[in-house]
């Protein structure tokens, strides 16, 4: 029930926020924002859409001289409702500029119809590699990194760390794959060992099946790649299977909000992730003024979640200023490629990769505090370059710049 008020709380607070201020239609910018107001990634779309509203009351409520209003479409993680809806938001409201996803699925439905009505988009927290890869489209950027850069950097760090014979659990969709895919690299290039694999579609609460499979290996780390409501359940029943004290669990990508509701002792593992509240004074502040706005929030500290829907509402806003205009696709896409965004909360500024529209800061590596309450939950044990481990462009030839296609 509280996590149910906390979503529909923010909707109502993204709308009063866009129309406090009467405008004409003349001086207002509607920006659209394709995200997840219920299902298994509810949680994970409101704090998206949080940081988004705060990067834009950071700004004034304005840019470009112009009042932003937001207009929330649910994408209820579903490709063909996406598509629908941002279509409507196209076609009713005229925006012309298009946040959110989270699912990867999401993302790509979404990017078509960019592409289709030549409209801008960013995806916000969408991980999968085909995004940037081979589903990557000049019209979409992503500012949430890659499973290349979580996925190797979870890897890396387990190898060297933590032990080289692993199990692996994926949730069995595109982004699923995505983390298991560049863990099971690192391991391979490093001559370790996969003892074995088991996948699970999205949607499951009982992982008793698998982890009894996982028990009764002889792995040294069982990696994970899993999300939403099904990542809280299988962190919970982890514990109770006791798999912790029979090896090291490590995930791929890890969500504060996911591990926030748990039991101290439901903590344990090591985590990909990719911003840690407490990492700088400019994140604590940051969350500092998160919990007194939203207090019913899934968790009270930046996430990744509010973290990649702020940067991309600061690059909108830096964008739309260095390209002088609001309403022009073409030039707000040169803009943003090779742009250096600088509102990051980050001691060097997020670069955007102008062959890929990828969006490149840092992972940051968590361990879990199986004592910890509130939010002393995890530590940061390690910080790695994002362009460290993204694809190289041997692994991804994809070129959608504004140059290469005037080469064309």
């Amino acid at each position: 029930m509280k996590r149910a008020l906390w979503i529909s709380l923010f909707i109502l607070c993204v709308f009063v926020f866009g129309m406090a201020v009467p405008a004409t239609a003349a001086d207002v910018l509607k920006i659209g924002i394709v995200s997840p107001v219920s299902g298994n990634y509810g949680d994970h779309g409101a704090l998206e859409r949080a940081g988004m509203e705060m990067a834009l009351k950071e700004l004034g409520g304005k840019i470009g001289g112009q009042q932003v209003e937001f207009i929330v479409a649910d994408s209820e993680t579903n490709p063909d409702t996406a598509a629908r809806r941002v279509r409507s938001l196209i076609e009713k409201d005229g925006v012309k500029i298009v946040m959110g996803g989270v699912s990867s699925s999401v993302c790509m439905a979404v990017a078509a119809v960019a592409t289709e009505r030549n409209i801008l988009y960013i995806a916000t927290n969408g991980n999968s590699d085909e995004l940037t890869s081979t589903k990557a489209v000049r019209n979409m950027f992503r500012s949430a990194p890659s499973m290349a850069s979580l996925g190797r950097a979870a890897g890396t760090y387990a190898f060297e760390n933590l032990g080289k014979k692993w199990y692996f659990m994926t949730h069995d969709y595109s982004w699923g794959h995505s983390g298991t895919r560049w863990a099971r690299d690192v391991l391979k290039k490093k001559g370790g060992t996969e003892v074995g694999e088991v996948k699970f579609p999205m949607g499951t609460r009982d992982f008793s099946a698998q982890l009894m499979q996982v028990r009764n290996s002889d792995a040294e780390v069982l990696m994970i790649t899993c999300a939403g409501f099904d990542n809280v359940a299988l962190m919970k029943q982890l514990a109770e299977y006791r798999i912790h004290d029979k090896m090291k669990v490590v995930y791929t990508l890890q969500e504060f909000c996911d591990i926030y509701p748990l039991k101290p002792e439901e903590h344990r593992g090591y985590y990909a992730t990719e911003v840690s509240w407490d990492e700088n004074d400019k994140t604590k502040a940051f969350s500092k003024k998160f919990s007194e706005m939203f207090p019913k929030a899934a968790a009270p500290v930046v996430d990744n979640g509010n973290y990649n829907g702020y940067v991309a509402m600061m690059a909108i806003a830096e964008a739309i200023a260095k390209a002088g205009t609001a309403t022009d696709v073409d030039k707000l896409i040169a803009a943003l490629e090779g742009m250096e965004v600088k509102n990051n909360l980050r001691d060097k500024p997020t670069f955007i990769d102008p062959r890929t529209h990828q969006f490149l800061s840092k992972v940051v590596m968590v361990e879990g505090n199986p004592k910890g309450t509130g939010t002393n939950i995890w530590k940061v044990i390690k910080t790695y370059d994002a362009t460290q481990f993204d694809m190289t462009k041997e692994e991804n030839p994809i070129d959608i710049s504004v140059a290469a296609s005037k080469k064309k």
